[in-house]
């Protein structure tokens, strides 16, 4: 994975930089940019369209931008999350420290909530010959979990072997 940005800022640049209020998630200016001093105390960065169509709020440090999520949970936890960030509720704009938590892209991916971007199934559920089939992935292998009649079946299978093997599901 490539270095971020945020890997090279230390919690005292970011203290300096900025006041936070992490029972809500928001940051705000205590040393604005020279060139934008109206800035001081209103909340920083602005939301951003992914490649996922997703939000993210985004805050410009030294002319680089740096998500909010990242920020939070470090001045959270002292530590920056590695290798991502879930936000744990799906919402990518809500960043209060008990939304986010440090996880691998697998983990991240358990919030999807379709498989793929023209799918209008669940995750895991695909029809075929009239049917629902239900599969998951399970240490790079897929695992057929049955054919049903209709979608609640195959989407009720498909949650019971989430959280079997991976302990939770939040998704849809």
């Amino acid at each position: 994975m490539t270095e971020q940005y945020i890997d090279k800022i230390d919690l005292d640049t970011l203290n300096h930089l900025f006041t936070f209020d992490l029972e809500n998630g928001k940051v705000f200016w205590k040393s604005p940019p020279k060139k934008h001093p109206k800035m001081l105390g209103k909340e920083a960065g602005n939301k951003r369209i992914s490649g996922g169509n997703k939000y993210y709020c985004r805050i410009k440090i030294n002319k680089k931008a740096v998500l909010r999520s990242h920020i939070i949970f470090y001045v959270a936890n002292g530590f920056k999350a590695k290798p991502c960030i879930d936000h744990i509720n799906g919402d990518s704009l809500d960043d209060r420290p008990c939304n986010l938590r440090q996880a691998t892209i697998m983990e991240n991916s358990w919030n999807h909530k379709t498989r793929t971007k023209n799918s209008k199934l669940p995750m895991g559920i695909r029809f075929q010959s009239n049917k629902f089939i239900a599969r998951i992935v399970h240490n790079k292998k897929y695992l057929h979990l049955g054919s049903f009649e209709n979608l609640d079946d195959a989407v009720n299978v498909y949650k019971q072997k989430r959280i079997e093997l991976y302990g939770q599901f939040s998704g849809y």
